[in-house]
């Protein structure tokens, strides 16, 4: 994300001076010859076909990060650089690098025995106020007598130089190389600091700066077994007579232009000069190509530059004599002013808080607040804040300069909430930013969210063509009390192609939904396009659309039962022009209705899908039934003899606050008894009774806790069992339910209750496991058979006369109401019963077979 940084000139923080000891120009010093050993393993193929030779006393090499044992083998992420190029980390030479040899070729000059001597020639003669050599040492410290050869002939000795070892010395150029066991091609990382290669310096005498530097002899004089050198590469401070100027504060300073000057070294004339910048603070080498050459004088301007953006920059001379090029100067830096743009995307974060906006913006301020803020931003860490009350002044912030404020093709798009819905931003502009009463409104924005992931928490403003050339963009609050924040402000070709808003859903079923937005100003072309998911993961410009619509509403179609969806909706302007998407508006479908056999385990230490937890005296948790943790009013109980989480509880040892009967109720979905002749339910339950308690009423209450099972077909709530046990034992308990129920469907609740007068705890914990809704169990096998004799009923629906086949196997009819309540018994029947004494509705005919088998039938009068 761009971001419009102070409009502010920094000055020169760096003053280069006129001295070879800070005016540093390193060089590589390539060898032409001297390396007897290749000690870096690389490419392709096992360590002992690519190297001569171990760098230390044992086994091992370095290893560059291009080595592959095999091609099949893993990449390693360390190693040499490939490149052979070493930037050294020594803080006292900041861009000092090595390039080391070709690492197909020898590539170290390893001096192994004591007294032993190398030569390296360089490639190039230099001369140098300092000698940087690259180097380390296997398997113990060395220490090395170095001989600078000059081209004259002449000599410069440095003694008692000491190279440490390969693993955790000081003074190193680079860390982390990792090595390999040249014999069996085992890798080591080596903890990622280890190997090591360390930089070494010889200062060049002064009489001696001027000579060229032919050669380097290198001996080895300690005399231990162990210690084994390796030089890899020489870097050097070049000399030279022409000195780097010093840099003069920054002139005249415009959006796209900065002046800038300096001092010629004492002592250097210079024909000429060149300027390196950058937008980063990266000190250019020798190598590294001038933005502005040939400049003569000691002044220029920088031409082409950004509006508000910092620079750093360095002047170097051109000299005519031998060492015709200085070293470029310590850096200077400078910031554009600010200046029109073509676009904005502006969040916040790069600011601290506090009574400020961002730079190159204005803050017209009277009095309320006005100011960055942390809280609860749009994304990121910062937004807008303004508040003001009807008697202060409200606060107009105004935003950079647009150079294309009126070619007609932009809008200002940004997110906005007000603490209080609904609220005002008004949305217009200044033709002078430093006041606040040039304001002209363009959008007065209707504020109705108070979070940003509503929906509708992103605006925009188109801005026409008829706005002045000179206007800038300014965002207004309301005096109105109320506390606005805004974040995320765009500046942006507008879309050809508005989305809609205000996505709502309607109708919201087990399967099914329906989904209606409100059209953009203009209506798109092509309709509309909308996408759901079970995840909050927006859809992108690729996404492929779940279905289309021509209108403002569509039906979704073929969800999942109890499931959270989300649900985004996009303009298509045409095949190919679409809006961004809108959204998402979320919803939850209903819960399914279950089909017996039905069965509940409570084992996932949560509330089960589409199951209902009530208190209608308390909201408080743990007021409620509990599914997680551990039940157990008293030590001995321990975990009840079940793993916690495993069952639903009511907690015992919580303080019940006020009078009067506390119920909290667990319900069941809805569950469909279709298929079970005879219906059924079962389940285990534990009662933790206390031994002792505290009560002030009489008859003593504190144990009078219930649990009740109630069923419910849609003709209100029927108790089949209610029990005070105080076992403190696991139990299971089986309900019949009448005929009644046969073909209905119901839910099932689980109440437990106590009155608290006098008491402040339940004392008693009630535990409930394994709820199954199914066919009774203890059916007779000739119960089974008979239940499914082939006997027909019909017509059904009939008016008054009923036909029933196999009637010789039937011993009796009993006619009862959906209550269950008998209505009419007919022994012995024959193949015709009239029931035209009933009114119509719906009937059951339980039919008792001479086997003892029974069969119960749905039958509707008409």
């Amino acid at each position: 994300m761009n971001k419009f940084q102070p409009a502010r000139v920094l000055g020169v923080l760096g003053i280069a001076v006129s001295s070879l000891a800070f005016a540093q120009n390193y060089q590589t010093m390539p060898i032409a010859s001297g390396f007897n050993e290749d000690v870096i393993a690389n490419g392709t193929g096992p360590a002992l076909s690519s190297t001569s030779a171990i760098l230390d006393g044992d086994s091992f090499a370095f290893v560059a990060r291009d080595f592959l044992a095999t091609a099949t083998s893993t990449p390693i992420t360390y190693g040499v650089p490939t490149n052979g190029i070493i930037n050294s980390v020594v803080t006292s030479t900041p861009g000092l690098s090595y390039q080391l040899a070709d690492l197909n070729s020898p590539n170290s000059l390893k001096l192994s025995n004591a007294n032993l001597t190398g030569t390296v020639t360089f490639a190039t003669p230099k001369q140098a106020i300092k000698l940087y050599m690259l180097s380390t040492s296997g398997s113990a410290l060395s220490t090395l007598t170095i001989t600078v050869n000059f081209s004259d002939g002449t000599t410069q000795q440095a003694t008692g130089v000491s190279i440490p070892d390969w693993y955790n010395g000081t003074n190193f150029a680079i860390q982390g190389l990792g090595r390999i066991n040249r014999n069996t091609n085992d890798l080591e990382p080596a903890g990622g600091t280890n190997p090591r290669m360390y930089q070494s310096a010889i200062n060049i005498d002064a009489a001696n700066q001027t000579k060229f530097i032919q050669s380097v002899t290198i001996t080895k004089t300690n005399t231990t077994v162990n210690g084994y050198p390796n030089i890899f590469a020489f870097s050097a401070d070049a000399y030279s007579d022409c000195l780097p100027p010093t840099l003069n504060a920054v002139g005249t300073l415009t959006q796209n232009t900065a002046d800038v000057s300096w001092t010629p070294a004492t002592g250097t004339t210079a024909t000429t000069y060149q300027i390196y910048y950058s937008t980063t603070n990266t000190a250019p080498t020798s190598a590294s190509t001038p933005n502005l050459t040939g400049i003569t004088g000691n002044s220029t301007t920088i031409p082409g530059l950004t509006p508000n953006t910092i620079y750093y920059y360095w002047v170097r001379a051109n000299c005519s004599t031998a060492t015709a090029q200085s070293a470029w100067s310590f850096s200077g830096t400078f910031k554009t002013l600010c200046g029109p743009v073509t676009s904005l995307s502006e969040n916040f974060d790069s600011y601290g808080t506090g009574n400020i906006v961002p730079d190159c913006w204005v803050r017209n301020f009277v009095n309320g607040t006005m100011s960055i803020s942390t809280t609860t931003p749009a994304s990121g860490t910062r937004n807008i804040y303004q508040t003001n009350t009807s008697a202060q002044t409200p606060s107009t912030v105004v935003l950079p300069e647009f150079s294309n404020i009126n070619a007609g093709t932009h809008w200002l798009r940004f997110k906005a909430r007000v603490t209080v819905p609904s609220g005002t931003l008004n949305v217009g502009y200044v033709t002078n930013p430093t006041d606040a009463s040039t304001f002209t409104l363009l959008q007065a924005l209707t504020i109705n969210n108070s979070a940003y992931t509503s929906p509708d928490a992103e605006y925009g403003v188109v801005v026409p063509a008829t706005v002045p050339a000179n206007a800038r963009l300014a965002i207004r609050n309301t005096a109105d009390g109320k506390l606005y924040y805004w974040d995320d402000v765009y500046w942006e070709p507008k879309p050809s192609c508005f989305a809609p808003s205000g996505l709502s859903s309607s109708n919201v079923q087990a399967y099914s939904a329906t989904i209606s937005w409100i059209a953009p100003s203009t209506a798109p072309a092509s309709g509309y396009e909308y996408y759901y998911s079970t995840t909050n993961t927006a859809p992108t410009a690729t996404t492929v659309p779940l279905g289309t619509s021509t209108t403002l509403t569509a039906p979704l179609n073929g969800l999942a039962s109890a499931t959270n969806y989300f649900v985004w909706v996009r303009s298509a302007c045409s095949t190919i022009d679409k809006s961004t998407w809108y959204g998402p508006v979320t919803f939850t479908t209903a819960c399914a209705t279950f089909t017996a056999p039905f069965t509940q385990t409570f084992d996932n230490g949560t509330i089960p899908n589409c199951w209902t937890n009530a208190n209608p005296s308390s909201t408080n948790i743990y007021l409620l039934w509990m599914f997680s943790g551990s039940a157990g009013y008293g030590a001995s109980l321990a975990n009840n003899g079940r793993p916690a989480g495993t069952y639903a509880w009511v907690d015992a040892s919580v303080p019940y606050t006020g009078a009067g009967t506390n119920t909290i109720y667990l319900t069941t979905p809805q569950i469909s008894l279709a298929g079970l002749s005879s219906p059924y339910i079962s389940f285990e339950w534990f009662k933790n009774h206390s031994t002792s308690a505290t009560t002030t009423v009489t008859p003593s209450t504190y144990d009078d806790n219930n649990l009740t099972v109630e069923v419910n077909d849609g003709n209100g709530w029927v108790t089949f069992f209610s029990e005070k046990s105080n076992a403190n034992t696991w139990r299971t308990v089986g309900i019949d339910l009448p005929a009644s129920y046969v073909g209905a469907t119901i839910q099932v609740r689980f109440n437990v209750n106590k009155n608290v007068n006098g008491n402040s705890y339940f004392y008693d914990d009630v535990l409930l496991d394994n709820i199954e809704v199914k066919q009774n169990p203890t059916l007779s096998t000739n119960d089974v058979v008979g239940a499914k004799k082939a006997v027909k009923v019909y017509p059904n629906p009939f008016n008054d006369i009923i036909n029933i086949s196999e009637f010789k196997d039937i011993k009796s009819i009993r006619v009862s109401d959906v209550s269950g309540r008998t209505l009419k018994t007919i022994e012995n029947p024959e193949a015709q019963i009239n029931l035209s004494n009933l009114n119509a509705g719906l009937y059951i005919l339980n039919l008792q077979f001479k086997d003892g088998s029974q069969k119960s039938v749905k039958v509707i009068k008409k």
